[in-house]
């Protein structure tokens, strides 16, 4: 006893030192960080600017963010900043202002612009730009200049990175953006700028938008046009033609305001019949408002207008997918590919088209494709797991899942596919270890709570599937597959009367599961409750008149009963489904 003591003691002492290491290690940390960030925004302070723009009379109509890209001093913002702007202005973080000279380039989709800058090379601080996506949970800092409070930093995380077809990708971040800290940089704990700021408000509410810095690398700098030559071309009968109601559709379609994008697409088109792009969106608008028909003929009629219009061919095609019409849109995204045989999309989508009807080869081949030309593209790889699993080819799915976790570890999905595969090749303690980590992803997977309860089922872990199967009834009440699995497990553990109600509440969610049925008659056996026994094979052969096993169980239940007239009843039908059994049974009634 006094040798337990002590070591007791001596735990708890130990375990008081590095509880205090600990708080010191977290103190260090935490001070580590504070000046990881401090000596950050030191770095990127120079390179920001407030943005000036004035009208014809020299009045000032408002201000932006913007930053240093180019030694010569070209700065980004958002195109939005100068729009109406007759004069600019960057003032820098040592208070010096300069005359922006040209606009050099623009990204009407993406609301990016390129300036250029009549300041001197000495006074320029470039910022690096990251042209790969970052990482969800990924923290960054935004330095702008909101409400004209110059240099103002805010923090955050980036929450979310969402694809939007047609426009490409646009990162979500929790740091808070407002008027003013538009074009402003977006940067990571790297001090690269993973994107640009873009304050953008739909219903009154402020959603806090980055435009990826791989659209900012594409900002090439082409022939040069002033601001005032800009503005006298931006007027009011402009705003009023094909391409201005173009422009003013592209803010609505990029905030996902799809009914006022559709409405400014439409005029340009009534406008132009030939805006290809127009027709384009109009179709795009068309499809997310869920008027298909009218979305194909506004996909086929910018084809008409540019027969080499790869991602109208790719959207059409993804139209008939959805609409079953899987032929039409397997043609559809080859003819995306004769056009842009680089267009790693159009052959995921293909690969798509061809597993809904079946071709896992084929699908294998085109996800193939996909990746060689994306070799990140983890979406890609994970169904091309799934074509691999469809064949039973089963390594190799493994191989293709562990690829699309390693681009990205927080799929759940990607998680539970690779436990399913490692099931079906009875590797059934490396699938656990994969459920539980798509169960950390997502706390709420409940096929994951179910396969991870069947794998343990396998290693005889009996206990540990009960819970298993239980946290997939807790979110999913009403899953007979797991209360059918949870009963056979309580079979196994000759827990007759805990299978007695999973199985009832099988039959209370399905009650023509004939199995469920079955299983209860062997339970209620088990307790020697033979009356019920006998109306538990009844219901199963009801539901299922051939069903031998339930005959077989009928049968030996009457001669528990002593019922042996009604026994041989069941022997004679047993001869005509399953000989084997019929002869035991037989062997039964006459021993």
């Amino acid at each position: 006893m006094r040798m337990i003591r002590e070591e007791k003691t001596t735990t708890r002492w130990l375990g008081g030192k590095w509880m205090m290491v600990l708080a010191c290690i977290a103190v260090v940390s935490s001070s580590l960080a504070q000046e990881n960030l401090t000596a950050l925004i030191k770095k990127v302070s120079p390179s920001v600017v407030l943005v000036i723009t004035y009208d014809e009379e020299g009045e000032e109509l408002s201000g932006g963010s913007g930053f240093f890209i180019s030694e010569a001093g070209d700065v980004i913002t958002n195109r939005h900043v100068i729009q109406g702007a007759y004069h600019a202005e960057v003032k820098t973080a040592d208070e010096k202002v300069y005359d922006v000279k040209e606009i050099l380039a623009e990204d009407k989709e993406g609301d990016l612009i390129r300036l250029s800058v009549d300041i001197p090379r000495d006074a320029v601080h470039v910022l690096g730009i990251s042209d790969s996506l970052p990482e969800v949970g990924e923290r960054v800092i935004v330095v702008g200049n909101p409400l004209g409070l110059e240099q103002t930093v805010s923090d955050g995380i980036v929450s979310a990175v969402r694809e939007i077809p047609a426009f490409g990708n646009i990162i979500q971040i929790t740091a808070p953006i407002s008027s003013g800290s538009s074009g402003s940089p977006v940067v990571n704990m790297k001090g690269k700028v993973i994107g640009v700021a873009s304050f953008q408000m739909v219903e009154g509410q402020n959603l806090n938008f980055a435009i990826p810095g791989e659209r900012v690398t594409k900002l090439t700098p082409g022939k040069g046009q002033t601001l005032a030559e800009r503005k006298a071309a931006i007027t009011e009968e402009w705003l009023a033609s094909a391409e201005g109601l173009y422009w003013q559709g592209m803010h609505y379609f990029w905030v996902e305001d799809y009914e006022k994008a559709l409405s400014c697409f439409e005029d340009a088109v009534e406008k132009n019949q030939q805006h290809a792009e127009a027709w384009f969106y109009v179709g795009y608008c068309k499809n997310k408002l869920g008027s298909y028909s009218k979305a194909i003929e506004a996909y086929e009629q910018a084809i008409r207008i540019d027969p080499d219009h790869a991602k109208a061919h790719h959207n059409l095609g993804v139209i008939y997918g959805n609409l079953g019409l899987y032929s039409e849109a397997i043609e559809a995204y080859k003819q995306a590919i004769r056009i842009d045989p680089d267009y790693a999309k159009a052959f995921y989508s293909l690969g798509w088209a061809y597993s809904e009807l079946g071709l896992y080869s084929k699908t294998i081949e085109a996800y193939k494709q996909a990746i060689s030309i994306n070799p990140d593209y983890a979406e890609a790889y994970y169904n091309l797991g799934i074509a691999y699993a469809k064949l039973g080819r089963y390594s190799e799915a493994i191989e293709a899942y562990k690829q699309a976790i390693s681009i990205n570890p927080h799929s759940a999905k990607a998680h539970y596919n690779l436990g399913w595969a490692y099931s079906e090749l009875g590797l059934y303690s490396e699938a656990i270890e994969t459920y539980k980590q798509a169960i950390r992803i997502d706390h709420d997977y409940a096929a994951a709570y179910y396969n991870l309860g069947l794998a343990y089922a396998k290693l005889g872990r009996y206990s540990e599937a009960i819970e298993a199967y239980k946290q997939a009834i807790r979110i999913n009440p009403d899953d007979a597959y797991t209360y059918y699995n949870l009963g056979l497990t309580y079979l196994n553990l000759k827990s007759y009367s805990k299978a007695i109600e999973a199985y009832k509440q099988v039959i209370r969610i399905n009650p023509d599961n004939a199995y469920a049925h079955y299983n209860l008659g062997v339970a209620y056996a088990n307790l020697g409750r033979y009356s019920e026994e006998i109306e538990a094979y009844k219901q199963a052969i009801c539901f299922n008149s051939d069903y031998a096993y339930a005959h077989y169980g009928l049968g030996l239940a009457y001669l528990r009963t002593k019922d042996t007239g009604s026994a041989l009843q069941e022997y004679k039908i047993l001869k005509g489904l399953d000989v084997e059994l019929a002869n035991q049974l037989f062997n039964f009634i006459y021993p």
